[in-house]
């Protein structure tokens, strides 16, 4: 039987803004100032956790400057590389506020957001709220490029297992999977025992939490934005990935298929998911084995699943069909 005393104690009427920071100087004041100005109901307080993950820029001296000036500022210094996972858990760690939010240290967000989702979240006894996100540019953080999910149903929507985990496979755009969302999270929605984020994860940590709060059982809504302006850059995170981030992912998809307590489209959207991490997997095993002229990682590429082994034989077929097809320029050339 499990000792009540020991479970942990949440102030339900606190939100934990967590910004994970890894060489980003550039961007994590304006982060830090719209965390900072979020305006919370009355008799709820906010506070904002950066956590630095080993940067070797200044950003964690800026952040410190912002600590020593706002009192619900904390920076949080890792003594090893975590990746945001580890960075995550780290903030969550230090906190007993009752709720927390994601927030990336390149991003934006609206004064009223968090108030926003959180009025859904008591109205409706909600575990997570996450809005659609508002996709820009470097270029013009604020300028709008589309949503993350262009073709979502107008207001709010139930977030169940089944359409997260179809909506995180094999969607019509780049970069609308409903992974990349930055949700209002109830901290007692998380099972306990468990820690928010699977450390080893450094690549869609995101997808894996809201996928197994999910299947928990968490009651979550997805609803119109309301102000969180996600900032697509080159060498982010989710662009740097490989075969390790690929395997660890799909690992942990085959891990939750392995659950007897989920519904048959659930278990045919995690699947579907699993057998594309795999095929990534399989890539990526392939592409870094033959760079490093590592045989056993190129032999693992047709090892990992049936179905990824085909992926990897049709993408060969094809780059070589590719190179014994003369294309249109050169056959006018030869024609002429």
């Amino acid at each position: 039987m499990t000792d009540a005393s020991a479970m942990p104690t949440y102030d339900e009427r606190r939100v934990a803004i967590v910004i994970p920071l890894y060489n980003d100087a550039a961007n994590i004041a304006r982060a830090i100032e719209a965390a900072v100005n979020q305006k919370l109901p009355s008799g709820y307080t906010h506070e904002v956790i950066v956590v630095d993950d080993c940067s070797k820029d200044e950003g964690a001296a800026i952040a410190e400057d912002f600590a020593r000036r706002f009192d619900k500022v904390t920076v949080l210094r890792l003594a090893v590389n975590q990746g945001p996972s580890g960075a995550r858990n780290a903030a969550l760690r230090h906190t007993d506020a009752g709720w927390f939010t994601p927030f990336d240290s390149d991003d934006v967000m609206e004064p009223t957001r968090i108030a926003g989702l959180l009025d859904r979240a008591l109205e409706n006894d909600l575990d997570i709220v996450a809005d659609n996100l508002l996709i820009t540019d470097t270029s013009a953080p604020r300028t709008i490029v589309r949503e993350l999910w262009p073709g979502k149903p107008r207001g709010d929507i139930p977030l169940t297992s089944e359409l997260f985990l179809q909506r995180s496979t094999h969607v019509e755009l780049e970069r609308s999977e409903l992974g990349f969302l930055k949700p209002l999270i109830r901290r007692r929605g998380i099972r306990k025992g468990r820690e928010a984020y699977v450390d080893a994860l450094r690549f869609g940590e995101d997808f894996e939490l809201y996928a197994r709060m999910l299947l928990d059982g968490a009651k979550a809504v997805l609803t119109e934005p309301e102000g969180y302006y996600f900032v697509c850059r080159q060498g982010s995170a989710s662009r740097s990935q490989g075969r390790d981030d690929h395997r660890k992912l799909a690992l942990a998809s085959r891990d939750m298929l392995r659950r007897t307590d989920i519904s048959d489209e659930a278990r045919a959207a995690l699947q579907a998911h699993a057998r594309y991490c795999e095929q990534e997997w399989a890539s990526w095993a392939l592409i870094e084995g033959v760079r490093a002229k590592n045989v056993g990682r190129v032999i693992e590429a047709f090892t990992i699943s049936a179905p990824a082994s085909l992926h990897v034989l049709g993408n060969l077929t094809r780059a070589a069909t590719s190179r014994l097809t003369p294309s249109r320029g050169t056959r006018q050339e030869t024609k002429t």
